[in-house]
């Protein structure tokens, strides 16, 4: 399967973590909040996190920790596929690509639910095709973007003609919770809002993905995940995520096909970094970095968003890149892109 282009799509607004800190310390729910998590919101908004802003789609920043199970419903069923639409007409337009010539579209998100899912809305939005396989990924959280990526494959091993197209969206936004606990809180100090769709075919595109790898912990499966809690989803988060992540993601990395000469992986927070920097041979993940300090942590289109700003920067050289994702089940997923 070959890459023909990448391309992301965030928000209107942004708003760094001060901002962030003053709209939660003026909310109703920040007298309620104990001591020590007032503390811990405090620390991490205004400290060192690694990141500079994130983007929510959102019109008021207070309304990020304000709203009700049906509005933030509500809230992803608008904004979710409207946003899944602007990062594929962006890939698109990247790979000279009609929309008319799309076979299929993949969607995966884990930050709202829709029944049909967001592929039919955003299949509708875009004017596809009523041909058109649509297929939508949940359940694989912050990783899914690298499996949407092996099911696009199966789908041009058997017609190597298809045009298909991946793309992740979250609206993390609409998954806020609040309450007296490390990973809630830490969640609402990291997530941002965004998308990233990949269009892909049996050939053309400088390069070729695959060696896909998969590796799935279910005995780690509630140190992250989402649960419901008054109707709202509730991301739990346990603090051993970056050594978890870094064990997982190296034996993935032992399972390589070849040495690459980079690395794209999802960020996960400065934590999950620096543990992936100690098992990775590689000085900086300068794509990971980038992308948190920009946007926060995007969930599943974060490794996508990394390898757009690879494949913007690329001078030649690098003919062998590894990308990694994570999340919940715990589990990790890689694959290997090489330069035709």
């Amino acid at each position: 399967m070959n890459l023909l282009s990448v391309a992301s799509a965030f928000p209107k607004s942004s708003f760094n973590q001060s901002e962030c800190l003053d709209a939660m310390q003026s909310a109703d729910f920040w007298p309620t909040l104990n001591g020590r998590s007032r503390m811990l919101l405090g620390k991490v908004l205004s400290g060192d996190s690694g990141i500079d802003k994130r983007h929510f789609a959102l019109d008021e920043l207070k309304d990020a920790w304000v709203r009700d199970a049906q509005s933030l419903n509500q809230a992803y069923e608008k904004e979710a596929p409207a946003l899944a639409v602007k990062a594929v007409l962006n890939a698109l337009a990247k790979s000279g690509t009609n929309v008319e010539e799309v076979d299929a579209l993949f969607v995966c998100s884990c930050t709202g639910y829709l029944c049909p899912g967001v592929s039919s809305h955003t299949a509708e939005l875009l004017g596809l095709r009523e041909d058109v396989f649509l297929q939508d990924m949940t359940g694989l959280g912050c990783g899914a973007a690298i499996p949407l990526m092996r099911a696009a494959n199966a789908v041009i091993a058997e017609n190597p003609k298809a045009v298909v197209v991946t793309v992740a969206v979250e609206i993390c936004s609409a998954a806020f919770y609040v309450e007296d606990d490390f990973g809630v809180l830490i969640s609402t100090c990291l997530f941002g809002d965004g998308a990233a769709a990949a269009v892909w075919s049996g050939s053309g595109g400088e390069w070729h993905v695959g060696d896909f790898e998969s590796i799935h912990m279910p005995t780690h499966r509630e140190k992250i995940r989402f649960t419901n809690a008054k109707g709202k989803l509730r991301n739990q988060l346990h603090k051993s995520v970056p050594l978890l992540a870094a064990d997982a993601v190296s034996q993935l990395y032992a399972k390589r096909r070849a040495d690459p000469q980079a690395w794209v992986t999802h960020g996960g927070g400065r934590d999950v970094i620096e543990q992936l920097e100690r098992v990775l041979p590689c000085d900086e993940l300068t794509y990971a970095r980038g992308v948190m300090l920009d946007h926060g942590n995007l969930s599943s289109p974060s490794v996508l968003v990394g390898l757009e700003r690879f494949l913007d920067d690329y001078q030649g050289g690098e003919n062998r890149v590894w990308l990694c994702a994570f999340g919940a089940g715990f589990s990790a997923h890689s694959c290997e892109l090489v330069r035709n």
